[in-house]
């Protein structure tokens, strides 16, 4: 529909006499949509459509209409190579990933949606009242989209789509807004635009992520659903606790995170369960693991080293601990065999503890640290752990739970998230909150990020954590 309404719009425009002009069309088509559907202005769809055809106007106006077959092609080039940088950043910006392949594909698919598969459905629409004329145009058009939508998948599969690691995602946007601009703007000569050009790619090529200092962790809970993957960052070192679920389609989170060749220093499985242990394989198959840690009891298909309680090793001034499971956990249930890690840095503490039951932190109890700044809650906020005892021990000021959106579990308990609020913790949930990252080490604050931030996260009294933890909590 959209497309129709810029197309019959755009052939009015190029009508001549008694027409508006190319922006007083735009502005035009734009109201007439937003009018069809005034819900449109909430789909990033319509904002691209519309910012591609505002570069087209700027590009063209005032230019010559091109003349034959060689000079419609080499238009179409054009077009293409100058909406690439633009659209590309604009798709980064909407959806943080991108086709490397669109150029290409927009270069051969969009000649044939605009100037055959659109006729083609207005005169099919103009003709339905003479079904043996009508027929064949829609039979046409049916098959034009079979082949563009074969095309499509194919292409996807050539080149998959790119997703940028997130201190890039912004300075990306910048560079290719930067590219386009250089290129769109009239005015500029040619040996500026291609010097800019050539800087920006380098800028490109050559951003750097952010440097971590010695003496630095970065947490971050990612918002998987139902499971648990947590990332642990020192200044040259990463390891992951848990790899998250692998759903009955064989769809893995994991494997939407990052792109294939990632570097991690190790891997800690905390037990079997396929929420916590289902994305081993896209770790085996995209990503190269240096070491392994599961509890050593079921297999997974990795070569890994038993973790125990006392093992123990540091990594650029942060210090990594094991606290359960002692000796052979096999007589164990799963939940019960779960790795313990404690993770210290400058007097600060994450505490991450699995799936571990009420019975298995009443044996922990006297070898926790007085406080810990974090906590990832047991068992995703299940009412088999975060016992009395456990809260009052460890007291942690941020505690975090890993859930699903509206869980068929309860996840986490009402009555587990009013224990911790009880005892004056802050409470964070990937349920409402996505993915959650909190810096530890010297000189960082103990504020955390929320990739979905809430209305109220930033009010209180000196708290700056008050809202509804879990979806499912009855009483405030």
């Amino acid at each position: 529909m959209r497309a129709m309404i810029m197309t019959l719009m755009a052939m009015w425009v190029a009508s001549g006499r008694h027409a508006p002009g190319p922006w007083q069309g735009w502005w035009l088509a734009l109201a007439i949509v937003v009018l069809i559907d005034p819900l449109a202005l909430w789909q990033p769809g319509l904002w691209l459509s519309f910012v591609a055809v505002a570069l087209l106007i700027l590009i063209w106006q005032g230019r010559m209409r091109p003349r034959g077959v060689r000079g419609w092609l080499i238009a179409l080039l054009r077009t293409q190579c100058l909406l690439a940088p633009l659209m590309a950043g604009a798709v980064l910006l909407t959806f943080e990933r991108v086709a490397p392949v669109s150029p290409l594909v927009n270069l051969l698919a969009v000649p044939v949606v605009g100037s055959v598969m659109v006729p083609l459905g207005l005169v099919g629409w103009l003709l339905a009242w003479v079904p043996p004329l009508m027929e064949p145009c829609w039979m046409l058009f049916g098959w034009l989209a079979h082949w563009v939508h074969a095309g499509l998948v194919a292409a996807a599969n050539w080149l998959p789509v790119w997703q940028p690691q997130p201190w890039r995602l912004m300075p990306l946007v910048l560079i290719l807004g930067l590219l386009s601009a250089l290129w769109a703007l009239p005015g500029l000569a040619r040996a500026p635009r291609w010097a800019g050009s050539i800087a920006l790619i380098v800028l490109a090529m050559t951003l750097t992520p952010p440097m971590m200092t010695e003496g630095q962790l970065r947490v971050r809970v990612y918002d998987i659903g139902q499971g648990q993957l947590i990332e642990l960052r020192t200044a040259n070192h990463r390891l992951l606790y848990d790899s998250g679920p692998r759903f009955g389609s064989g769809f893995m989170p994991l494997a939407t995170l990052w792109p294939a060749g990632q570097y991690f220093d190790a891997v800690v499985i905390s037990h079997s369960d396929n929420d916590h242990a289902g994305g081993i394989q896209a770790l085996r198959d995209d990503h190269e693991v240096v070491r392994w840690w599961t509890p050593g009891v079921d297999a997974l298909g990795v070569d890994a080293v038993a973790c125990r309680a006392g093992r123990h090793w540091q990594w650029d001034g942060v210090a990594f601990r094991f606290l359960w499971p002692t000796d052979d956990p096999s007589a164990l249930a799963s939940n019960d065999r779960s790795c313990v890690l404690l993770v210290e840095v400058d007097g600060q503490r994450l505490l991450i503890s699995g799936d571990i039951g009420a019975d298995i932190e009443a044996q922990l109890l006297a070898s926790l640290p007085d406080d810990v700044t974090l906590l990832v809650a047991g068992h995703h906020g299940s009412r088999t752990s975060s016992s009395p005892a456990w809260v009052a021990a460890t007291g942690p000021e941020h505690v975090m739970f890993s859930a699903g959106r509206d869980n068929s579990h309860g996840h986490p308990h009402d009555e587990v998230v009013r224990r911790f609020r009880e005892a004056g913790s802050c409470l964070w949930n990937t349920a409402v909150d996505g993915a959650l990252t909190l810096w530890l080490g010297a000189a960082q604050a103990h504020g955390v990020t929320t990739q979905r931030p809430l209305p109220g996260r930033d009010v209180g009294v000196g708290v700056g954590c008050l809202a509804v933890e879990s979806p499912h909590q009855k009483s405030q």
